[in-house]
């Protein structure tokens, strides 16, 4: 594990220095200056509340078609986690992880050559002033105690390198049901941004492959990429 004071951001770290990481090399930070998340938006950390980290995943032992839920897996692995601390965290399709419609963790993935970067922003010990205004929250605010970051990147790494041989091995049909018990927005109106496009409609199904099944005014949408807003 390589643990850096202050950088960009882990991803971009992990982007420039792929060649020389091994497999399941992880790098963290306890603060990075340009956090991002997804579509590059900005992924706000205060310096050593919180955990960001990437994990590089040896992308040649899955299929094609698991490359993407491989932040799906993540999502669920660690949801899982938050919810033995007494935590109702929901898994926003694709990968968001939600408590009441407030965002703690978020996660990307970018495919490097023979290797999958996975990244992860978790809000742990941030406090309400961190946020100002934004709709988030930390396992901080939801338990009122302060948790140990690196137990917690333990516990998820530990948990997810199993998922992760289940996902190489079955595929994501055996994390199917699990993630549409943490669904709890199956029914809700919502909108799937990607892009230019913006489709309204109702959440009707998580499918077997991990696709989103959207009743609009047209009839049942597959979707397969986006940003949900519900």
């Amino acid at each position: 594990m390589l643990h850096l004071d202050e950088c960009e951001s882990t991803h971009k770290y992990m982007r420039e220095n792929v060649a020389s990481l091994p497999e399941w090399a992880v790098v963290t930070a306890e603060y990075q200056t340009s956090g991002r998340g997804r579509h590059s938006r900005v992924w706000l950390a205060p310096k050593g509340k919180n955990l960001s980290f990437n994990i590089l995943l040896p992308a040649k032992r899955l299929k094609p078609e698991f490359y993407a839920p491989t932040t799906q897996i993540a999502a669920i692995t660690l949801a899982k986690i938050l919810r033995q601390m007494d935590i109702n965290a929901n898994v926003k399709w694709p990968n968001d992880i939600l408590v009441n419609k407030n965002k703690i963790c978020g996660i990307i993935s970018e495919l490097l050559g023979d290797s999958i970067s996975l990244g992860i922003g978790l809000n742990v010990n941030t406090e309400k002033s961190d946020f100002a205004s934004l709709p988030a929250t930390s396992i901080f605010i939801e338990t009122g105690k302060i948790h140990d970051k690196q137990s917690i990147l333990q516990e998820f790494l530990s948990k997810f390198k199993a998922n992760f041989e289940i996902l190489c091995q079955k595929g994501l049909q055996p994390f199917i049901e699990e993630w549409r018990q943490m669904g709890c927005f199956l029914g809700c109106k919502a909108k799937v941004i990607d892009g230019n496009s913006t489709l309204e409609g109702t959440i009707e199904a998580i499918q077997n492959d991990g696709s989103l099944l959207f009743k609009t005014k047209d009839g049942l949408k597959t979707v397969w990429s986006g940003d949900l807003e519900i």
